[in-house]
């Protein structure tokens, strides 16, 4: 009989347990969305793919200075010393030829028209690189946003469902002491038994599914979920 009162007294608060969880999530003002997943996104450029493609706006901004620097390529320095006066200083002759240094650059008329070409092309594909990294970053902070609904949205299902596993534990155990008494039958017996062992079962599939959730949400992060956390925090 004690036994069986205890029973009834830890159904009776695992009930009132499970029902303060489910009278919190049917509250009207009870929303998954808060400002954990607004702050958690913000660490999207710690992401591999996103520092990638930083690097490579970096390497598109140096293209655009090569290019603009390029035409120097093209210049050609020519000079030359006048004979006749080099010979005219050597026997202390007067100089008669002007000018005595000849010095001349030459550009190629077409550098103006390809290399400006060039720069302009550089610099587009910059443009281009900066456009796909605004990009993926949006889509990125969308998808940590999302990830973590699912994530969060997994830890509520635990937790309602570990009402649900006691529940079924409680009444396992007044069948099991009613069993021993011949109380009930073997078929009452292996069906009381059968829910908690499928209560067991889909606890399984839910930590599994929040473990899921929480390695994509890492990955989508570029580190821990509590690291990010605790920086999250610091940040404040």
């Amino acid at each position: 009989m004690k036994k069986i009162m205890l029973c009834v007294f830890i159904l009776t608060t695992s009930l009132v347990k499970a029902q303060s969880i489910v009278d919190s999530i049917s509250d009207p003002s009870f929303i998954l969305r808060d400002t954990v997943s607004e702050k958690l996104a913000e660490f999207a450029v710690n992401n591999y793919q996103i520092m990638m493609q930083k690097s490579r706006v970096n390497e598109m901004q140096y293209e655009v200075k090569k290019s603009k620097a390029a035409w120097l390529n093209n210049i050609a320095v020519t000079g030359n010393l006048n004979e006749a006066n080099l010979k005219s200083s050597n026997t202390g002759g007067q100089n008669v030829f002007f000018p005595r240094y000849n010095f001349g650059l030459t550009l190629p008329l077409g550098t103006f028209f390809t290399k400006s070409n060039d720069t302009k092309i550089a610099k587009e594909k910059y443009n281009q690189e900066v456009y796909n990294l605004k990009g993926q970053l949006e889509l990125l902070k969308k998808a940590i946003k999302v990830e973590y609904q699912n994530y969060l949205s997994n830890k509520y299902y635990i937790a309602l469902h570990e009402s649900v596993i006691q529940d079924e534990k409680v009444l396992l155990s007044v069948v099991e002491t009613k069993f021993s008494k011949n109380e009930v039958s073997l078929d009452a017996y292996t069906q009381s038994s059968k829910r908690y062992n499928d209560a067991l079962i889909k606890k399984v599939e839910l930590l599994k599914n929040l473990n899921t959730s929480k390695l994509e949400l890492e990955g989508l992060l570029g580190m821990k979920l509590e690291e990010a956390l605790v920086r999250m925090v610091s940040n404040n």
